[in-house]
């Protein structure tokens, strides 16, 4: 009679491990971008031209003034804050759906871009962002040597 040995430890931490990993899977896109401190998450499309990526934001009820684009080589982020609107008195809400407050939405790019070659138009609350895209050397795959060491 062979006595098969249960680990339940191990089989927790495995399948802790399992749900953290599809918990990273489901929400990857976000999970990076969402601060879970009651703010809310704009929505994002991007695109290409030929010479531009370009990424939509919805921003509704928002000014310039609210809203930050930072940009790095490989990374936009836009962030700001939504107010809420001041409530008359008298009345009583009977659905509430707007989200307002803080928010943060930071998104990789899929090819290097110049950051100095970037305009950006909030019209209609939609902010659009035309990014320059890099051309050339910096736009490759390379493949690095990998040296053997000498004792």
């Amino acid at each position: 009679m062979t006595i098969k040995r249960i680990r339940p430890v191990t089989r927790v931490a495995r399948i802790e491990g399992e749900v953290r990993r599809l918990m990273r899977l489901a929400l990857s896109d976000r999970a990076e971008d969402v601060e879970l401190r009651g703010g809310w998450i704009p929505v994002v499309d991007i695109y290409e031209t030929e010479d531009d990526l370009v990424v939509e934001t919805e921003l509704p009820g928002l000014a310039t003034k609210d809203v930050v684009v930072s940009l790095s080589v490989s990374r936009i982020e836009i962030r700001g804050v939504k107010k809420e609107a001041s409530i008359a008195s008298g009345l009583r809400y009977l659905r509430l759906e707007r989200e307002y407050g803080a928010f943060q939405r930071s998104v990789a790019l899929p090819c290097a871009v110049s950051p100095e070659k970037t305009r950006a138009i909030l019209e209609n609350g939609v902010l659009i962002v035309y990014i320059r895209k890099l051309r050339g050397a910096r736009d490759r795959d390379i493949v690095v040597k990998i040296k053997k060491t000498e004792d």
